[in-house]
């Protein structure tokens, strides 16, 4: 079946410079993850939202291969990856939700004050599995959780404010 999303072929052109010599993905290609993110869970049916999802993460992992330092594409990364582990259940889910673990702190680290990937990395704490199988941690996730409001809730009042 072909590809119905690419941001790499999508992005690299001969003329422009390339991909990893810029700082933080194009704006398109950020659009472009949000949009099918959004077609696949509006999907009725597992088996093509499972297909949709695989499809997503490995483009978002190719995107997150060329702008490693990225916050909003590690937050992607780190969205579509726990999507996609719930959709899969299991062992195999769990090896993708500590791949979207690792992106989102990630993500925290390279921009600290964006409150959504506090509240994505909660609700993966909240969902994983407990140790010994995951890193699952309601504690963890309640923190997590409070930290995101708290931030999205600064950002809003300081837009409203402007």
């Amino acid at each position: 079946m072909r590809r119905k999303f690419n941001v790499i072929e999508a992005n690299t052109h001969t003329s422009k410079p390339s991909i990893s010599a810029r700082a933080s993905a194009p704006r398109e290609a950020i659009d472009s993850v949000q949009a099918l993110w959004a077609e696949a869970l509006r999907c009725d049916f597992r088996q093509d939202r499972e297909v949709l999802l695989c499809k997503l993460s490995e483009n978002v992992q190719e995107l997150r291969n060329n702008f490693p330092n990225d916050p909003k594409v590690l937050l992607w990364n780190g969205i579509v990856l726990a999507g996609y582990a719930k959709c899969l259940g299991g062992l195999a889910g769990i090896h993708f939700q500590k791949l979207a673990k690792t992106s989102l702190e990630h993500a925290i680290t390279m921009a600290p004050r964006d409150g959504a990937a506090y509240l994505y990395l909660g609700l993966l704490y909240d969902s994983a599995p407990e140790a010994p199988y995951g890193f699952g941690d309601e504690a963890m996730a309640k923190v997590l959780l409070e930290e995101g409001m708290a931030l999205t809730l600064n950002t809003a009042k300081q837009i409203r404010q402007a």
